[in-house]
């Protein structure tokens, strides 16, 4: 199983980003970067405190993604890129979606990519094909591969399980 959702950036952006919100606990991954999961408790307050009238739908793409969180990427994105990311897997079968932001505004559209089992070849199967979502996003936030990852593994993202 795998299911988070969060921001990742650069730990400067991210120790302003947690300064601005209570809710908002910082967890350190490599090369220079972190992540705050988006936890029930800081989804509550950010949609309490930012009452967003933005006219936002990215249902096809993310389940957490409403307007007052599209509002907060964009404040929390003034002086740097910020991703926002879901993933939503279960025995290798499930989905990744990303976006990135940069100076308040989108510099990555929204992406998903679907993982499913094939019956046919009897292997995972990604859709669309090629890099997943949440890999092409790190590599324009400036994530590098490791040797023999990629680079959601490369920061530890894949040890990142579960949000608790």
């Amino acid at each position: 199983m795998h299911c988070i959702r969060g921001f990742i950036g650069k730990e400067g952006i991210i120790k302003d980003f947690a300064n601005n919100w209570i809710e908002a606990k910082p967890v350190t991954l490599a090369q220079g970067f972190s992540i705050i999961f988006l936890t029930n408790e800081l989804y509550d307050s950010i949609v309490e405190l930012i009452d967003s009238k933005l006219e936002v739908d990215y249902k096809e793409f993310f389940y957490y993604l409403s307007p007052s969180i599209y509002e907060v990427l964009i404040q929390e994105s003034r002086n740097g890129k910020l991703a926002y990311i879901e993933t939503d897997y279960f025995g290798g079968v499930g989905t990744q979606s990303a976006v990135l932001f940069e100076n308040s505004k989108i510099k990555i559209k929204p992406l998903k990519t679907e993982t499913f089992w094939d019956e046919k070849t009897n292997s995972f199967c990604h859709k669309p094909e090629g890099e997943k979502a949440i890999n092409i996003v790190l590599k324009e936030l400036g994530v590098y591969k490791e040797k023999g990852r990629d680079e959601f593994d490369s920061i530890g993202l894949g040890s990142l399980r579960r949000m608790d």
